[in-house]
């Protein structure tokens, strides 16, 4: 009995195919096919005329044939070494190897019986022997150079068929639409400067055969032996498969022209969760320090600068050096310290001198029947008036306070302003700076040099996150570079802002007309999770550095299909058992604990949680200890310390506490405003997740999976 391999599942064959039919020459009909592969790698190598040297063990896969947008060169149409005319349809090189390829036009029913090929009755096997003699011929060419033999593959693809892969002697038997899953499966064998020493080879042993007959009709892209889609469908595919480090520097070839813009003066990146922002900054970052510039990539959240140097280590490790990674209030630090100002930067003793302005100036004004918390009002001071770089009580009564929902009167404006005065004595009776005065200190001193004309140290500045800065700490950075071309890339989403407040780029005196760039196909969330996070925030206008608020619905098209939402209801006690189980099967069908993390919204739950899962005997990290690097421990942080950061499957338990209920004395604009926020913290929490999340809730019992 012999084993059909593909039931021809399409009655119709290509349009190109039956044109070359009705042109009586099935060998013009392989020919065109083959320029189509010829043509989409083609466009492929010349976004990306060499990658980086190097990439070796787990990184190999992704960096060369994702990450680099699979740098392949193709020799299609070539002399048969030894021959006069003979030839070989396609001689493909790249990464993994060079592979000798044979494409089969064959209509007929292909089976493999007895170690031998069939085409309906007809044994096929002088192909699979031609097939064989061209790939040592190949060999034999290549040996003078070097390369084993092991390193030449022979591939016979069947036109139109998927779904096709077997063995006969050295030769492996394919469906085109299974052609680019060979390629990624061989993984990375050759250096590059291995590769480009064998096309010089092949291009001079094995020369382009005479070119098919003029004036045959070109197929439709469609007709392609290999799509773009398919193509990176498939890469994508393969960096899911690596850790989830290496996942968050895989950048989507569609997005690979953003990398090397160039802009007249500063320019935005934005767009909704999962659209490649950060990764696209990495790439920029890599583009324009491979042009001599010295690059500054930072961020206001404080642990995200040194996982971002991880994973630029992995993308480029030869241009490490180049780039220097520094959170913002760092770098405000050294700017403090290298310029010697009096002023001591302590944020504790900032923290006590509020908590006595508030006894002295808030307690007993109108602003605790506002709002309770006393943080809220901290921020007003911190956020609004300070960072936003207020002089007098005029700029404050009158300012449009963007990002902030609860409305103000002239008298608690006046009450605020008095807060702030006494908090800023305060300070100054101490000798103390908070994190917004050094800010606004170090804007000035930068700004003073530019007009100087010194050096400020860099010649670009990349900054992540950046709808949560104040605007003076952007104005800071903007300083440092001005308006030069390519000096300043910002790169954000207003509806991923975790903290109180805001403020429009006009007010900080930066211009991006005809240089923003809008992502809005989201690479990282499977659907499900993507549609169930959207649902969180949907009802919820946000601020994104404009006039206007933006509609939390918004119109991002997934990427990847799939992805699971699994609902577990209970008290703590069986979240937290049934939480364990989960991890516990995923480890066991193959996903690493490195790449999964358990959220929470504050360190103590964060911490009770950890303590969980180590009574579990699962291992676990905290989440403010990674740096990017691969540690196989289960990540357990916060809400907020997940920003940035990506993760295979995401853990959040006690999902319906939070947004917090509603105080007894929380008027209704500071309730709006305070659930907003949570809602956009619990949304990025949610958008972690690229493949699983799991939500525990307290209310009920039971497991269930949302079709999202």
């Amino acid at each position: 009995m012999g084993v059909s391999l593909i039931p021809d599942d399409s009655p119709a064959w290509p349009s190109a195919l039956g044109r070359a039919a009705a042109l009586g020459s099935e060998i013009d009909a392989v020919q065109r096919q083959i320029r189509q592969l010829t043509e989409l790698l083609a466009e492929l190598r010349r976004r990306q005329r060499a990658w980086e040297k190097g990439g070796r063990g787990e990184q190999a896969v992704v960096r060369v044939l994702v990450g680099m947008d699979a740098a392949w060169h193709v020799l299609a149409d070539r002399r048969w070494p030894g021959t006069r005319r003979a030839n070989i349809d396609v001689l493909l090189v790249g990464p993994a190897g060079v592979f000798v390829i044979d494409v089969k036009t064959w209509r007929a029913e292909v089976r493999v019986e007895r170690g031998r090929l069939w085409r309906d009755d007809a044994d096929a096997s002088a192909h699979v022997r031609k097939l064989l003699d061209q790939t040592t011929a190949v060999e034999g060419v290549l040996a003078g150079v070097g390369l084993a033999p092991t390193e030449v593959v022979p591939l016979l693809v069947l036109a139109g068929r998927r779904n096709v892969r077997a063995q006969l002697d050295r030769v492996v038997l394919l469906g085109e639409k299974d052609l680019i899953r060979e390629l990624v499966r061989w993984g990375v064998r050759l250096p590059p400067d291995r590769v480009e020493q064998l096309i010089v080879t092949l291009d001079r042993e094995c020369p382009p055969m005479p070119s098919v007959a003029a004036g045959a009709p070109e197929p439709p892209a469609d007709d392609a032996l290999v799509s773009r889609e398919e193509l990176w469908q498939a890469m994508q595919e393969a960096a899911g498969r690596e850790p989830i480090e290496s996942w968050m520097t895989w950048l989507h070839p569609l997005q690979a022209k953003q990398v090397s813009r160039e802009f007249s003066g500063p320019s935005r990146i934005r767009g909704g969760a999962g659209t490649g922002k950060t990764v696209l900054a990495l790439h920029r970052a890599n583009y324009l320090a491979s042009r001599g510039r010295r690059v500054l990539f930072t961020s206001f959240v404080r642990t995200l600068p040194a996982v971002h140097e991880a994973l630029f280590a992995r993308l480029a490790p030869a241009r490490h050096d180049q780039v220097t990674f520094l959170p913002v209030h760092v770098l405000a630090s050294r700017w403090l310290r290298e310029n010697s100002h009096r002023g001591r930067l302590d944020a504790e003793e900032a923290r006590a001198c509020f908590d006595q302005a508030w006894e002295s100036a808030g307690e007993g004004s109108s602003l605790p029947g506002l709002v309770r918390d006393k943080k809220y009002w901290g921020d007003e001071i911190s956020v609004v008036i300070k960072g936003r770089g207020l002089a007098d009580f005029g700029d404050y009564a009158g300012l449009a306070r963007v990002g902030r929902r609860a409305p103000l009167s002239l008298t608690a404006r006046t009450d605020v302003w008095h807060l702030y005065e006494t908090y800023r004595d305060g300070l100054a009776g101490r000798g103390i700076l908070d994190w917004a005065d050094a800010l606004r200190i170090v804007r000035d001193l930068a700004r003073q040099r530019t007009t100087a004309g010194a050096d400020n140290g860099f010649d670009a500045v990349i900054v992540d996150e950046v709808q949560d800065l104040t605007c003076v700490g952007l104005q800071f950075l903007h300083a440092l570079v001005g308006d030069r071309p390519d000096g300043l890339l910002m790169v954000g989403d207003g509806q991923q802002s975790v903290y109180p407040g805001g403020f429009t780029l006009s007010e900080a005196g930066i211009s991006v007309v005809g240089r923003s760039t809008v992502l809005n196909r989201n690479y990282r969330n499977g659907e499900r999770i993507l549609r169930y996070a959207l649902t969180v925030v949907a009802g919820d206008q946000f601020d994104d550095l404009d006039a206007d608020p933006v509609g939390g619905r918004r119109d991002l098209q997934a990427a990847r299909p799939g992805g699971t939402v699994v609902e577990v209801t209970g008290g703590r006690v069986a979240q937290g058992a049934r939480m364990c189980e989960h991890i516990r099967k995923l480890h066991d069908q193959g996903v690493r604990y490195g790449d999964l993390a358990v959220l929470a919204p504050g360190n103590t739950v964060a911490a009770r949680w950890r303590d969980v899962l180590a009574a579990g005997e699962i291992p676990v990290i905290p989440l403010e200890e990674y740096t990017g690097t691969r540690r196989d421990q289960v990540k357990v942080g916060t809400f907020h310390r997940a920003k940035g950061l990506e993760f295979a499957h995401v853990f959040i338990p006690d999902r319906d506490r939070y947004p917090r209920p509603r105080s007894a004395h929380e008027s209704d604009g500071a309730y709006r405003e305070r659930t907003e926020l949570e809602r956009r913290v619990l949304f990025v929490a949610m958008t972690r997740a690229r493949d699983g999340l799991w939500l525990g809730l307290s209310r009920g019992s039971g497991v269930s999976r949302r079709p999202g």
